[in-house]
């Protein structure tokens, strides 16, 4: 069970997923809710994998940094080339919190 997602891991999700961060819930459709759900588990278990997310001075309980920063797909990627696409990688704010997104590989 998990009870909600942080920007990055929420990011990252949706862009597995193919549904752009201004999409309201209530306007997804069975498809999509599908897709999302598949998505965060893999994102979540990939940055499980990784050691979590550093982008300061985190460090887990074996002194080691997190490193799913250095494989994210959109999330801290604003202006650099859509791994998928080659699209630049979009930020924008939704409830004074950013996300990012590619507008070509989301919709």
């Amino acid at each position: 069970m998990v009870a909600g997602l942080g920007n990055i891991y929420a990011d990252e999700a949706l862009f597995k997923s193919g549904i752009l961060p201004e999409t309201l819930c209530t306007d997804l459709q069975l498809k999509q809710i599908e897709r999302l759900r598949a998505a965060i588990i893999q994102v979540l278990e990939t940055s499980i994998e990784a050691g979590g997310t550093t982008f300061s001075n985190f460090l887990n309980v074996k002194g080691i940094n997190g490193n799913y920063g250095g494989v994210a797909w959109v999330y801290n990627r604003t202006g650099e080339p859509c791994r998928v696409c080659s699209n630049l990688i979009q930020r924008t704010k939704l409830a004074g919190r950013s996300s990012h997104f590619c507008p070509q590989c989301q919709s």
